[in-house]
């Protein structure tokens, strides 16, 4: 899509209203003692806004009205016509928005505009509207009986489902959780990301005026080990459902366990591999796919290619190009439709990040390129896209998910040895094959133990596929497709006697 000017992106930056408060029963509120915290701009370190900080109390509260909700049937009683009409009106209102949303966006998590205008924004909206689509294309059944009975298979609605969610991409990410829970028929409470709250108040807002009733989405920023807390040990929440890190996950599962036993959905980390067989001929698009699915959106990608395993008979010329290939890509102030990358989420996070490079370097890895923090003098925070050569599987590098824009390239030399490297890890999420061969494109997909794998390409599907983890990376759990919305809801026998 063509994009405008740095200056006029700026420009919508300064005149954006931010909502900060909390979105309980309909209704913009104060964190219930008056808290607050600060979210600020990654790429100037700046504050942006203070925003309400909300405690144990305000999960009650909006647990309580979605229950209200739920049980008065506002939502759930309306027709399938009527609650997709709601949700493609949301879809609309967002895209109407779409410039502010996508602004708002850049400011708060650092990524670059074009990546928020041409990405995150149009894939929130096609997820809503898609699954406002589905609403009435999930059908009952009715199996085989005896000729005295009769017997129904339907499903219902889970009842109150608590959603928490990640600061890499927050309003699609919003999205996938929102709208399946939101067509299927449930009454939600949603945590954003502490450091990413704004773009999902402004969807609170925007969901109000779409016709969404009262108390159906409630919204509560604040800390992760108060609120998601709260969520995750509440005893009357049906279901929470997850992405973000592995640790966490496991924490919500104990919690799980030691309350009513919720279902619990988690989609977690990722340490994916990208593989370039011999055969591969067009090794500039293989590059191409290989640099952009390790450094899109900063490396902050639960399912960046942070391994890229090179066959041995191509790996100097395959190297070369990368290596050039990164050293084109662009870093800097995300407002600017001319960069590829912005800023790290926040400097805590920019610290572990240069701490994985200094181990890299360490243990013996060659910097190829990047390896370092740059363009301080903004008071953001930035970090060169990094490759390292002369890699090898039992590295730091090459093991733990570094989240961050850091490529670790290693080298194999037959097809079991590429599958050995790829899948030996606790994770499990993506993977990228490239080849030109039919029957290893096949027997490789096959083989790699991951939920997603592309074959030529890089890619999570699209929104009718699903998508979750094997291993570590997930449980219990896909976002997109029909099985998102099966997932939110329970399946009811109803046998009558004739």
């Amino acid at each position: 899509m063509g994009f405008k000017s740095k200056e006029y992106y700026e420009q919508i930056a300064k005149g954006l209203c931010f909502q900060t408060r909390a979105f309980i029963d309909g209704e913009f509120t104060a964190a219930s003692q008056g808290g607050t915290f600060e979210t600020v701009n990654p790429a100037d370190g700046k504050v942006i806004a203070s925003i309400s900080s909300c405690l144990k109390e305000d999960v009650l509260r909006a647990e309580k009205a979605a229950r209200k909700a739920f049980e008065e049937g506002s939502w759930i009683r309306k027709s399938p016509a009527e609650k997709k009409e709601i949700l493609i009106r949301l879809a609309d209102l967002i895209l109407e928005h779409q410039e502010e949303l996508a602004v708002m966006e850049s400011l708060d998590s650092g990524k670059p505009i074009r990546d928020t205008l041409s990405g995150d924004i149009p894939d929130t909206a096609l997820t809503f509207r898609w699954h406002a689509e589905a609403i009435d294309k999930l059908e009952d059944g009715i199996t085989a009986g005896d000729g005295e009975h009769l017997s129904l298979v339907v499903r219902e609605p889970l009842g109150v489902v608590g959603a928490i969610l990640p600061w890499n991409f927050p309003l699609q990410m919003a999205a996938w959780k929102l709208a399946p829970i939101l067509a299927s028929g449930n009454s939600c409470v949603v945590k954003p990301a502490k450091l990413t709250s704004l773009t999902l108040l402004k969807l609170a807002e925007l969901a109000k005026e779409a016709g969404l009733p009262d108390g159906v989405l409630n919204v509560l920023p604040g800390n992760g080990s108060v609120v998601g807390e709260a969520l995750g040990m509440h005893p009357e929440l049906e279901a929470l459902t997850f992405t973000g890190s592995t640790e966490v996950g496991k924490q919500l599962l104990s919690m799980s366990g030691k309350t009513n036993a919720k279902r619990i959905l988690l989609e977690m980390g990722g340490k994916n591999p990208c593989i370039i067989m011999p055969d591969v001929k067009d090794l500039d698009h293989a590059a191409d796919e290989a640099v952009n699915a390790v450094f899109w959106n900063m490396g902050e990608n639960c399912t960046s290619n942070s391994r890229l395993l090179v066959h041995k008979d191509i790996k100097n010329a395959f190297v070369e190009k990368v290596v050039e290939k990164t050293r084109a890509l662009r870093t800097g102030n995300p407002l600017d439709p001319g960069n590829n990358l912005g800023a790290i989420i926040e400097k805590k996070h920019m610290d572990t990040i240069l701490e994985y490079i200094r181990i890299g370097k360490e243990e013996g890895g060659e910097v190829l390129c990047g390896g370092e923090q740059i363009l301080a003098e903004t008071g953001g925070n930035f970090i060169a896209p990094t490759v390292f050569g002369g890699v090898t599987p039992e590295m730091t590098i090459a093991k733990e998910e570094i989240f961050g824009p850091v490529l670790a390239i290693m080298e194999f030399e037959t097809e079991e040895e590429a599958v050995r490297i790829a899948n030996d890890t606790e994770y499990g999420l993506q993977a990228s094959l490239f080849t030109d061969d039919l029957s290893t494109a096949h027997r490789m997909s096959r083989a790699l133990r991951a939920g997603t794998v592309s074959v030529n390409c890089y890619s999570e599907g699209d929104i009718g596929t699903p998508f979750g983890g094997f291993k570590q990376s997930g449980f219990f759990s896909r976002d997109k497709s029909l099985e998102a919305n099966k997932q939110y809801t329970e399946l009811k026998t109803i046998w009558i006697q004739i």
